[in-house]
């Protein structure tokens, strides 16, 4: 049987005029064309909106730079209204995260808006975060609940990729599902069936 190739998502760290990358960071106009380059390439970027998760004002003068095409935005979405901003800006997919939502109702209220949401799971050292009631739920119970109100896409985000194996093999089989971040030389530690989150300039190296 021929191998199934592998999902990867890139994710791209936005603050105010800046794009971050671990060797500093790099102003928005230099990046346009990296972004459009992968964009093609893998057909999606998952944007990390600094502006929006920290302080709560998404940065959609970015997003409007490519309505359309392809990006997923994590915004720091609050309020099931906010989704709307992200999307007319022009997000595909908006995130809501166990970091920045207070419970599953703001999930679902969402959803009455919108089919073009992911839920984000949160880890932090392998461990759940976020405030309300979401900590207190165990991952899997977070993916079904959410694709019982019909959100199939989750996103299992831990910035030192300790998320734990449990969360792969109990996730339900109808979720489309995606785990990082993750180096790319470990994407074959992931299963199959799990696509790849990845830091942006590991799959589209810098040019300044």
């Amino acid at each position: 049987m021929e191998e199934r190739e592998r999902e990867v998502l890139p994710r791209l760290v936005v603050r105010k005029d800046s794009v971050l990358s671990a060797e500093g960071p790099v102003p928005k106009e230099h990046t346009f064309e990296l972004i459009e380059e992968a964009l093609e390439r893998f057909g999606k970027v998952l944007v990390w909106d600094l502006d929006g998760i920290e302080r709560n004002r998404p940065n959609l003068r970015f997003i409007r730079r490519f309505e359309g095409e392809g990006l997923w935005v994590d915004a720091g979405i609050r309020r099931a209204e906010s989704v709307i901003d992200v999307l007319v800006a022009g997000a595909d997919r908006v995130a809501m995260g166990t970091k920045t939502i207070h419970d599953l109702e703001e999930l679902s209220a969402a959803r009455e808006l919108t089919e073009n949401l992911a839920l984000l799971v949160d880890f932090a050292h392998g461990k759940l975060s976020g405030w309300g009631d979401m900590p207190r739920m165990p991952p899997v119970q977070l993916m079904r609940s959410a694709r019982r109100i019909g959100i199939e896409t989750t996103l299992v985000v831990d910035e030192s990729f300790a998320v734990p194996r449990s969360v792969f093999h109990e996730a339900p089989p109808d979720v489309r599902l995606y785990a990082g971040i993750v180096p790319s030389r470990a994407f074959t530690s992931l299963p199959e069936h799990v696509g790849a989150i990845v830091d942006f300039w590991e799959v589209v190296p810098r040019k300044t």
